[in-house]
């Protein structure tokens, strides 16, 4: 059950993010979320096909799970850029940019 609570997390952060580049107010903006999204999208889908033997295993960790300092502030990072990207779009919505 922990298991695939953890999946869900993941694809509900991959889910929002995703949704967070479809409502950007500009094309860079969009552009930025889609990338950074599927960046982390990537990362959880090597380790997860690494571990059910689909693909070899590589030195990427998973994101926020495995041990590694400089990726866990990377992954810190791009959330932190969907956030901001996420709030400047419902600013804008509001009209009091």
């Amino acid at each position: 059950m922990g298991l695939f609570a953890i999946i869900g997390i993941y694809l509900l952060v991959v889910h929002r993010g995703f949704r967070i580049a479809a409502e950007a107010p500009d094309t860079f903006s969009k552009l930025l979320a889609t990338g950074l999204t599927s960046i982390f999208a990537l990362q959880t889908l090597i380790i997860t096909a690494g571990d059910l033997k689909l693909l070899p295993l590589t030195g990427i960790p998973l994101p926020y799970l495995s041990n590694g300092g400089n990726a866990i502030l990377a992954n810190f990072i791009i959330v932190g850029i969907l956030l901001r990207i996420s709030h400047n779009s419902a600013v804008e919505r509001e009209g009091n940019y």
